[in-house]
């Protein structure tokens, strides 16, 4: 597919819903976002389709220009069929077949996946994954999750379950996982995991210079105050940090030596916090990886960053239309 055409993208959240009309060499022809927070999906579709059209008609488009559109939402779901089945932070949504329902009023293919590998594809074919057969993108956000690009090619595994590299146990007998699992690398390095295990530390700490940093609320404690923190050379903080890059270090070295990426994409924590976050985990990485498989791999932050979402269904489109070739 020599040509440049144009496809649709929906990135379903549970706060907030984005869409994007992109064209194959990489552009964003238009965007839009809705409130997704406590929402039923007989307000939202029919929303979808009207915002959609809309559109394509203000690019100088019509529907017959749209090749297809993409859906990136979160599991739990059904894939193959394109349906959200019990999305964690969407409790009205239950079995919505969103995929056929938008097939049918749009009158175009769709394809459906979730937004991790949608994250990745959208930094694969628009952003800091460009060029590369090999490649993995983390998203380093509230939670830890991933999307792998290898020999060209997303890797979704037999059940749909590749990528979910938060899960990967990098402690035996370690701190309980949301999931039910212990020592989880999320549990570690996740964004609420962090938090929360600060909190349970600081408890019986009502002036320490963290809870100074949040406004004197425990509870307000996240990441964000945490780098400020370590910014400000608190002891707790500081040696906080140290072991958090290290365990990230410990997870990036598996996924080194497993995949031999080219490049490893990451997400919110890494183009937030810059050097502070990747120097850490570039010192340590040679305990955890192989010097062959560190050379081979650019350590690089998201170039989308907070516009991906306008990006990840749109790329999971021109990937179903790359694969279908």
């Amino acid at each position: 597919m020599s040509d440049v055409f144009h496809v649709l993208g929906y990135d379903v959240g549970g706060t907030k819903l984005a869409i994007g009309l992109a064209s194959s060499d990489g552009r964003i022809l238009g965007k839009a976002r809705l409130d997704n927070k406590d929402t039923h999906p007989d307000d939202i579709l029919p929303q979808l389709v009207t915002i959609g059209r809309k559109m394509v008609a203000d690019a100088g488009l019509s529907m017959s220009d749209i090749r297809a559109f993409g859906i990136s939402a979160p599991y739990p779901a059904d894939p193959v069929n394109g349906v959200m089945t019990r999305p964690t932070n969407n409790p009205k949504w239950r079995n919505v077949p969103i995929r056929r329902y938008l097939e049918e009023a749009l009158g175009i293919p769709g394809t459906f996946e979730n937004d991790a590998n949608c994250a990745a594809l959208a930094e694969w074919f628009f952003g800091a994954g460009r060029g590369c057969e090999d490649f993995i993108y983390l998203t380093m956000s509230t939670g830890i999750g991933g999307g792998i690009i290898a020999a060209n090619r997303l890797v979704r595994g037999r059940g749909f379950y590749a990528g979910e590299i938060g899960h990967v146990v990098i402690e035996r007998d370690g701190i309980e996982c949301a999931c039910g699992l212990r020592g989880c690398y999320e549990a570690y390095c996740g964004g609420r995991a962090i938090a929360q295990r600060i909190q349970r530390e600081l408890r019986d700490c009502p002036n320490h210079p963290m809870i100074q940093l949040a406004g004197g609320r425990l509870e307000d404690i996240d990441m964000i105050v945490l780098e400020k923190a370590v910014r400000a050379g608190d002891e707790y903080a500081v040696k906080f940090w140290d072991d958090m890059c290290r365990r990230n270090a410990q997870a990036f070295g598996f996924l080194l030596n497993t995949f031999n990426p080219a490049r490893l994409v990451l997400g919110t924590f890494a183009w937030a916090a810059g050097d502070l976050f990747l120097e850490p985990i570039r010192r340590y990485l040679p305990q955890y990886a192989w010097s062959q498989t560190i050379a081979d791999c650019e350590l690089v932050p998201s170039e989308l960053r907070r516009d991906i979402g306008y990006y990840a269904g749109a790329a999971a489109a021109l990937n179903y239309l790359k694969e279908r070739n």
